[in-house]
């Protein structure tokens, strides 16, 4: 039976970021990766992982890229702009020499506010979103014209169903684009005091991550700050899967028709599907499952599981030729199953990991 082995790796340089999303080109030569933090995404070379291009700011005006997806001739990146603007999508001309977006679309509905993963297939814009009102989201489908660039008006929306079962996440087409399936996580149930120490964790490292501010200023901001200040803690919701119909119209089915939960905490984030493979990142847990949709539908036995060389796995995407995966680290700290957002470990480890599929050995 083939596996997939570490090829090579691609460290983050610069100052530590989350790397969200990973995007393969059509024809599978190169791969796309948006680097949070840096306000960047950008475009390696599958073969080599040799950097060919990077959009930046000012001339990119990227608001914390996090979803990438590559068509023939664009790139287009969800912006999640972290509650201080409106969630918007951009894209990006492949053959312009500059890194100016020449569309720009902003979230349609105000309670939707993280647009975090997208899809596309046969014109059809899947994008899912999440952290919106009560901390679930929804998943939207737009019309795309590729000649042109330019996404239209939502053909459908679905929200209502992830108000029961978690934030949705992940999302890609499958069952040849009749289906989609949609990732959802919420936070583990962990008692009062652990929720306490990891919010004030998150909010230290923010503070000590603003090198504008002085240090002890900002650690005394932290200990006065009111709880006024914080969103709500979220429901205590569901981790799993979630299938949907969808036509040819773009109309979403407004409930799955299975929904796959988890028995055990998870954290699912990206998901991709191809030729029957189906590849989930499970975040919190540190591995990346891979299925065989056709026999296992409701996906309970990974036929693989992958955890070399992965530290907070987040995006997740194969080859068009289903030969290579690609995989984004977080490389955050994680305290019984809570991520430490901003608390990076030494050596760092946010990095882009690439494994081709091999023959597996047989023992002798």
């Amino acid at each position: 039976m083939d596996s997939f082995r570490v090829k090579y790796e691609i460290s983050n340089h610069g100052q530590p970021s989350l790397l969200p999303e990973i995007a393969f080109a059509p024809d599978g030569q190169a791969f796309a990766v948006s680097v949070q933090e840096q306000n960047e995404v950008r475009l390696y070379e599958t073969a080599t992982g040799r950097l060919l291009r990077c959009w930046k700011n000012p001339e990119a005006g990227f608001g914390e890229p996090h979803g990438v997806l590559l068509t023939e001739r664009h790139l287009l990146v969800s912006n999640r702009n972290y509650f201080k603007a409106p969630s918007e999508i951009r894209v990006y001309s492949l053959n312009s020499t500059d890194d100016y977006a020449m569309h720009r679309l902003v979230t349609p509905f105000s309670e939707l506010v993280e647009a975090h993963s997208m899809t596309l297939s046969d014109g059809r814009l899947l994008v899912t979103y999440c952290e919106g009102e009560g901390r679930t989201g929804g998943v939207v489908c737009y019309a795309y014209d590729d000649e042109r660039g330019r996404i239209g008006e939502p053909l459908s929306m679905v929200d209502a169903c992830f108000h029961r079962l978690g934030d949705p996440k992940g999302v890609t087409f499958f069952d040849q684009g009749r289906r989609a399936l949609v990732s959802f996580n919420s936070l583990k149930p962990n008692p009062p005091l652990q929720r306490l120490i990891v919010r004030s964790l998150r909010r230290w490292y923010k503070k000590m991550a603003d090198s504008t501010g002085n240090v002890w200023r900002s650690a005394w901001n932290v200990l006065r700050e009111g709880q006024g200040k914080q969103r709500k803690p979220p429901p205590i919701l569901h981790n799993g899967l979630a299938v949907f119909a969808i036509d040819a119209t773009g109309n979403l089915s407004p409930e799955p028709e299975r929904v796959l939960l988890r028995d055990e905490f998870c954290r699912l984030e990206n998901v991709h599907c191809l030729d029957g493979t189906c590849a989930v990142a499970d975040t919190i847990n540190g591995q990346v499952l891979l299925y065989d949709i056709v026999a296992d539908p409701n996906l309970e036995r990974p036929r693989e599981i992958v955890r070399e060389a992965l530290s907070l796995p987040h995006g997740v995407k194969l080859s068009p030729d289903g030969n290579t995966l690609v995989v984004s680290n977080y490389g955050l700290r994680a305290w019984r199953q809570e991520i430490i957002w901003f608390g990076w470990s030494k050596p760092r480890t946010d990095t882009v990991a690439i494994y081709r599929r091999e023959a597996r050995t047989q023992p002798a």
